[in-house]
């Protein structure tokens, strides 16, 4: 055995040893296991994907799994006690893992031989013929199945459910067509057989004059849903069709005269008129699940329908300040309202919490509203423990307040209940990606690959092509997929300006900024000042004063404002304005001392323009200080082009001759490479 095999293997009896010690501690997670062992959290990945080519999270979940089964076998408890003794805070996800990992249930180890995972005990011989086992198996089932079936039952189950035509002579009714078309629509996505569109793809084709057929083409479906509403006091009336889009054919419609009372049994009819036209077999469970009836009160739906379609409408990108928090302010008390009248009401108590999230996101003025958000999810998991939402939900809880283990877990457990659910596989694959936690966050990109439905999926996957072709230092294939995207949405790419940085195209990046940004706004300002101070200080002064006018008349309103104050005191230095140079780079600090402080997670860019500030000030060793951090933090593979981006970044222009300078810089290069062997694999079959 050699050296390193033995330093790596008593590593491993290392990690071991300190994952048996804590194995009930469900909280016990990456960020643990990395402080026993004395190193980081990316050290960790790291080390584990160079000698078991295994993430973090997969490997203390296996090693959970592997304990799990020896106590199985011992018959040292039931299947649910056993789960709470190794670690995992929900037996159902347990089972999930457990039948995952091993190819059979708990239940069903006393009746099985051996104890490795079924994926793994296929010999070579066997794994060589199975692919043409396979083939010949799926060709004769293919004759076989299109002998007796109807060519139009063998289309691929891909559903958009298009919005609802409000017929009420009021049209505030149009929350209640809403909310019916989004339960419909919901309940489908919850069927592991369909592929359904978002509410909010399929919005764009509200009021449209377009065909099914070009509709099912934009949307890649190949059935759509089509339905009208009116609601005449307590009555609605409400008509519901199937349509296949290839041959325009109605395959189902019905019209529904029911007092409001029974919209869930409407909803519940469509559902299973639809199941049963396109020949799916629902499970017993599933079944239960589609037919729960959310609150008996009336009210308290009608507020709730409310709330949420207040929620839908509101976007802090599209909004002005004022507007979108009367939106939220509207949906909160819609919320609260449908608590007040059934306090049973599990979406009810979820829809306020997802409320008070959105606003968290954007406004966080009070701390305390955070914490509301994650009892007010726990309260909606304890009447509903099936709400997938909800445990994105909390997820989201969990990494907004550092604990991303948690929230990974959480995430991971809501795609089980709804695997094809886009959504959860986004924010799951921006875990896994902020965590560096790159073998599952490909892992994960690959399956998103696979359901690219519509325009707003095809811009995701091209971003996350963009992206990791950019850790590559591939600036063709990276301009390539910015093409695409500005094919599909033209218009003002901060990844456009970042890879100019990079080239250090800096007249190139103006233009483009010049181009789309026509309104000279704080963030406008601040990318023209920085850009400027590369070439032409007076003209990035000019725009560091307009905006420094703006941030001081209407406070920081972008992410790009709360980081440019030392920028704007480089170009005052450069202008011989030191001690007004010297205040806004203080300004820079205690900003980022304010960001660091907060139970927030911290962006690691943070540590990077910390870094630059106190470099600028002179105080080489606070600046060093904060690159070590970074480096430990692994912020180097937080954005591909972080190593280019520091090599030209004039920030760190008095640091540059310093040997820990240009070792820091080769850290990153190093743990750069690492990162660059565990994509290109996932990068041989880019989507055309």
């Amino acid at each position: 055995m050699t050296q390193k095999h033995s330093m790596d293997d008593a590593f491993i009896q290392k990690l071991n040893d300190i994952l048996e010690l804590n194995l009930s501690n469900e909280n016990f997670g990456v960020s643990e296991l990395a402080n026993e062992i004395g190193i980081s959290r990316s050290q960790l990945h790291r080390k584990l994907n160079s000698i078991l080519g295994k993430s973090s999270s997969q490997f203390i979940r296996e090693y959970r799994l592997q304990k799990a089964l020896e106590m199985l076998k011992l018959n040292s408890g039931t299947a649910s006690e056993i789960s709470y003794q190794v670690g995992f805070s929900s037996p159902t996800y347990f089972n999930t893992s457990f039948k995952n990992f091993y190819g059979y249930s708990p239940g069903e180890v006393k009746f099985q031989n051996d104890t490795a995972p079924v994926k793994k005990t296929f010999s070579k011989k066997l794994a060589a013929i199975i692919p043409i086992i396979l083939l010949v198996a799926l060709v004769v089932f293919n004759e076989a199945f299109n002998k007796e079936k109807d060519p139009d039952s063998i289309v691929d189950k891909t559903i958009v459910v298009l919005p609802f035509i409000n017929l009420s002579d009021n049209e505030e009714n149009m929350y209640f067509c809403n909310g019916i078309m989004a339960g419909i629509r919901d309940n489908l996505a919850k069927i592991p057989e369909y592929a359904v569109v978002s509410r909010r793809s399929a919005e764009h084709y509200r009021n449209s004059t377009s065909t099914l057929k070009i509709i099912g083409s934009e949307l890649d479906v190949n059935y759509v849903v089509e339905g009208q509403v009116q609601r005449i006091g307590d009555r609605a009336i409400i008509s519901a069709e199937l349509i296949q889009v290839n041959n325009n054919k109605v395959l189902w419609s019905e019209r529904y005269d029911k007092d409001v009372s029974e919209i869930f049994a409407v909803q519940a009819n469509v559902i299973e008129s639809i199941t049963n036209k396109l020949e799916t077999t629902l499970s017993s469970k599933l079944q239960d699940e589609l037919n729960v009836i959310p609150t008996q009160d009336q009210l308290a739906y009608d507020h709730y329908l409310k709330g949420e379609e207040y929620r839908f409408k509101a976007d802090y990108s599209l909004q002005e300040a004022e507007e979108w928090l009367s939106i939220l302010r509207k949906a909160k008390l819609s919320h609260e309202l449908a608590i007040e009248k059934d306090s049973t009401f599990a979406q009810a108590y979820l829809g306020l919490a997802q409320t008070i999230f959105d606003k968290q996101i954007w406004d966080r003025s009070d701390e305390k509203e955070m914490e509301r958000v994650f009892a007010l999810t726990n309260k909606a998991l304890q009447l509903n423990p099936k709400l997938s939402k909800a445990y994105v939900t909390r997820g989201l809880y969990y990494f907004e307040t550092k604990s991303p283990d948690k929230a990974i877990r959480e995430l991971e457990y809501a795609l089980e209940l709804e695997p094809n659910n886009q959504n959860v596989l986004n924010t799951l694959w921006m875990l896994y990606d902020r965590e560096q936690d790159f073998t599952n966050a490909l892992e994960t990109f690959d399956k998103l690959k696979k359901r690219i439905e519509t325009k707003q999926d095809s811009l995701r996957v091209y971003e996350k092509y963009r992206y990791y072709y950019a850790f590559l230092d591939d600036y063709e294939s990276e301009q390539l997929y910015l093409d695409k995207k500005a094919a599909l949405r033209p218009g003002f790419s901060n990844t456009q300006v970042w890879l100019y940085t990079r080239t250090q195209e800096w007249e190139k990046a103006l233009e483009h900024i010049n181009k789309h940004w026509k309104v000279k706004n704080q963030q406008t300002n601040a990318w023209l000042g920085a850009y400027n101070a590369h070439f032409n200080n007076k003209a990035a002064l000019e725009h560091y004063n307009n905006w420094y006018k703006q941030v001081e008349k209407e406070g920081v309103t972008c992410w790009l404002s709360s980081r440019s104050f030392h920028r704007y005191g480089y170009v005052l230095f450069n202008d011989g304005q030191i001690e007004k140079g010297r205040l806004m780079i203080q300004k820079q600090i205690d900003e980022f001392d304010q960001s660091l402080n907060s139970n927030r997670t911290a962006d690691l860019w943070v540590y990077f323009d910390y870094a630059g500030a106190y470099a600028l000030l002179g105080e080489h060793d606070k600046a060093f200080e904060m690159l070590d951090t970074f480096d430990k933090l692994n912020g180097w593979t937080m954005w591909g082009g972080m190593v280019e981006c520091a090599k030209i970044d004039y920030q760190f222009d008095n640091l540059r001759e310093d040997p820990r300078f240009q070792e820091w810089v080769k850290s990153g290069e190093e743990q750069l490479k690492v990162v660059q062997d565990q994509i290109r694999p996932h990068l041989a079959n880019p989507i055309p």
